[in-house]
């Protein structure tokens, strides 16, 4: 296994008897957020059951920090945190009973728990509810309190089942920032299975696509959109954008359409093929843009891929891994 990989799986099977969940081919790179994508009974549950070394592969083999999961469990999960899907807490515990027993288990020395109690509530944002019963907690903040244990201790690499739900839209954006700082800052690896398309469009740079517990399809997401929907789709916001320049990008070699709102901050859609280069490198359109509008003297505010881009490429990837799976019974 590459040192700098974090996760891999290799030729992994899960076999239950009645349903089957592989071969599943897939690894994951320090550093990086990844969205882990897929129908309910695809296997992302099973996977991450694995990684954790919670059950035993039927055949191929499991990787994590570079240590099988089983076989060296404690080298496995150093350094590792993990958020479950429906956390189940102690109810007569408070926060900071709950984080400082997590600390305890971890082996912190003593004179350093209560500081990393107050961190990791703080970081969450839950300091003012750190003594209130769990049963009391909304079930937002008890999901806030399950990613705060997972966090305790500084680990590299957390491991998130559903991390966003039951939150409102302040408690989501806050965990967002939270995680692309340990990600950015610390230098961190997030692993996070969701439904959520928006979220993971706006939070991960990368995504795992399995269907039936096999590897559908990876990559970034203008990657993994463009491969799919055989074009990408940009969404750019500025002022000052002028009939000329607007021919010029939509002249560009690999624009097939530009539609244009002049409404308050002016706002273009472009959309491009893939197009590669010599080396058969992807060739991103993206600079270029910003360049020419910069370039025109207009204002640049935002370039992203449009929204919802990830949601159609997933549900015509599902469909189209359903059809062959159907096709080749």
């Amino acid at each position: 296994m590459s040192n700098n990989k974090v996760i891999e799986f290799t030729q992994v099977v899960k076999d239950y008897g009645r349903k089957r969940i592989g071969p599943l081919d897939l690894s994951i790179e320090k550093g990086r957020i990844v969205g882990f994508l897929g129908p309910n009974g695809s296997g992302k549950t099973t996977s991450i059951r694995l990684v954790l070394g919670l059950i035993r592969p039927s055949s191929g083999s499991v990787r994590l920090n570079g240590f099988d999961p089983i076989k060296n469990h404690i080298e496995a999960l150093k350094n590792v945190g993990y958020s479950p899907e429906l956390p189940n807490i102690q109810s007569f515990l408070t926060p900071e009973e709950l984080l400082a027993l997590v600390a305890k288990t971890l082996q912190l020395p003593e004179s350093a728990r209560q500081e990393e109690t107050r961190r990791v509530l703080e970081l969450v944002g839950l300091t003012e509810y750190a003594h209130v019963k769990v049963g009391k907690l909304s079930k937002g903040m008890v999901q806030r309190l399950s990613v705060a244990q997972a966090m305790v201790g500084d680990p590299k690499v957390l491991i998130l089942d559903e991390p966003m739900i039951g939150l409102d839209p302040a408690g989501t954006a806050h965990l967002r920032e939270v995680f692309r700082s340990f990600a950015k800052q610390e230098g961190g690896t997030v692993f996070l299975s969701s439904h959520m398309m928006n979220e993971v469009e706006n939070l991960c740079d990368y995504v795992i696509m399995i269907h039936s517990g096999k590897l559908v399809t990876s990559g970034s997401i203008s990657e993994v959109t463009r491969r799919i929907m055989g074009s990408l789709a940009i969404t750019i916001e500025a002022s000052g954008l002028t009939p000329a320049l607007l021919e010029k990008i939509r002249k560009l070699e690999g624009v097939t359409n530009l539609t244009f709102d002049g409404e308050s901050i002016e706002k273009i859609r472009v959309e491009t093929v893939q197009m590669r280069d010599s080396a058969g490198s992807e060739i991103d359109l993206r600079p270029k843009i910003v360049e020419m509008i910069v370039q025109s003297g207009a204002k640049l505010y935002t370039i992203k891929p449009s929204d919802n881009l990830l949601e159609s490429a997933y549900i015509k990837a599902l469909s189209q891994s359903e059809f062959a799976e159907v096709a080749s019974q």
